[in-house]
């Protein structure tokens, strides 16, 4: 499972952001089940299984989500293969220093908790730039707790690793010399020890988080397996989301290599429903020219939601951004319910959204500390915060109602047209943000 993700210097997050799914020790209202089913218990460390990110339009909400989905990308892809490493190289805009943009992820992998981050900056020397895009890996480190005690397995400085402490399977031995400069260590390692650490983290990077900003057809085509596999456990599931079908009938299915179905059209997907007229006819109808935006965004969900609820031991994270979008508020809410909900989310898999959708800003569906704001500052970089961090805020305050009425910051500055004229004018500053919390008698006040 995920602890928590940071990144630095990259688009508008400048300075070091980090977005946790460790729960806090805070407690919802009397008598709510929230916290017994929000939170799993995982090797001592208890885990949130869903978090919300909410912001003004062009917060850099998304940026964060981004920086995630290609944090695994080239986690994933081959040590000879740049293309990946070239996403993440997109330093703060407004800034001219020579930083580079700095990832890192906490995770809890077969009962081991481990640390893997590295950076990612321009490629100076012209004997680096063969193959390498003009990106470079700067530098790069693993931390675990193979001995119940946390320590560095390796560290990558430059194309040099300094220190190298991997445990190998027996007879393993892994070469140190990287052969390109954007070629990750990890990855590397990976490649010559199959049953090692390294190994272990590439495939559940790669293979556990998926995400609708690189992978997209990748949902699509999890829901068409698992058609095949099994047609009516998949419409049951399309009924939880008021989608009630009797059949579904796959064309030209079987033209598909390697049962790749990431770009199955959805106009050879036919959705069948049974007309009570007397001669009980079933009805076909064209998934793509008869079916709303909505139903389409859960049709190419519900496959994966089915593998990430039940399979396997090891959860997933499926990370959506704007995950509102198309979708019903009672929808939605049935989602993230169906996340929180052990007696479903069997496989205690986690979702990273971002939305504008205040409906689900509510203490009987998520707590305080998986509320996640983006605030666009001053200078244009993004900051991150959770309404957990605030002061004074109620277990069971109407957190909708507060974040709109701007107590929560991370709202828009709107102005009237003629207000923003006489400011101009005027040589009036844009007005600051301001932030509150709730004082020893009971009301609002500006937080200094």
């Amino acid at each position: 499972m995920i602890i928590e993700f940071s990144v630095k210097n990259y688009r508008s997050i400048r300075d070091l952001q980090t977005i946790s799914f460790k729960a806090t020790g805070l407690k919802s209202p009397a008598g709510s089940d929230i916290d017994a089913d929000n939170i799993v218990k995982s090797n001592g460390v208890s885990l949130l299984k869903t978090v919300g990110l909410y912001g003004a339009n062009a917060s850099g909400k998304s940026n964060m989500l981004m920086a995630l989905s290609y944090f695994t990308q080239v986690v994933g892809s081959l040590a000879i293969d740049s293309r990946g490493v070239r996403p993440l190289y997109d330093p703060f805009l407004f800034e001219t220093s020579n930083e580079g943009c700095l990832f890192q992820i906490v995770l809890l992998l077969n009962g081991k908790k481990y640390r893997y981050g590295f950076v990612v900056n321009k490629s100076d020397d012209a004997s680096e730039n063969v193959d390498s895009n003009g990106v470079k890996i700067e530098s790069e480190w693993l931390y675990g707790n193979v001995d119940k005690n946390m320590k560095r397995l390796f560290l990558r400085v430059g194309n040099e690793v300094k220190e190298n402490n991997l445990p190998t399977s027996e007879g393993m031995i892994i070469p140190t010399k990287l052969p390109y400069p954007h070629t990750l260590f990890l990855v590397h390692a990976a490649a010559f020890d199959a049953k090692g650490i390294p190994e272990q983290i590439v495939s559940y990077l790669k293979h556990r988080i998926i995400n609708n900003i690189v992978y997209k057809e990748m949902f699509r085509g999890v829901s068409i397996s698992a058609i095949k596999e099994s047609t009516p456990l998949f419409l049951s599931f399309l009924k939880r989301f008021d989608m009630k079908y009797d059949g579904i009938e796959l064309i030209d299915d079987e033209s598909y290599p390697d049962n790749d179905y990431s770009n199955f059209p959805l106009n050879k997907v036919l959705l069948k429903r049974t007309i009570h007229d007397g001669n009980n006819k079933p009805l076909s109808m064209n998934l793509e020219y008869r079916e709303s935006s909505g139903n389409k965004k859960i049709f190419d969900l519900a496959g994966l939601l089915l593998v990430a609820f039940n399979m396997g031991n090891t959860p997933f994270l499926i990370v959506i951004d704007e995950i509102d979008s198309n979708f019903h508020p009672s929808l939605l809410i049935k989602l993230i319910e169906m996340f929180n909900n052990p007696k479903i989310n069997k496989n205690n898999s986690q979702l990273l959204f971002t939305s504008h959708d205040t409906n689900l800003m509510s203490p009987s569906i998520m707590r305080r500390d998986q509320f996640y704001f983006a605030e666009k500052q001053e200078d244009e970089s993004t900051r991150l915060y959770s309404l957990a961090d605030l002061r004074g805020i109620r277990n069971d305050a109407d957190f909708a109602k507060q974040y709109l009425a701007g107590y929560y910051g991370a709202l828009p500055v709107l102005n009237d047209y003629t207000e923003v004229e006489e400011n101009e004018k005027a040589g009036k500053q844009k007005e600051r943000r301001r932030y509150y919390c709730i004082n020893s008698k009971g009301s609002f006040e500006e937080i200094k």
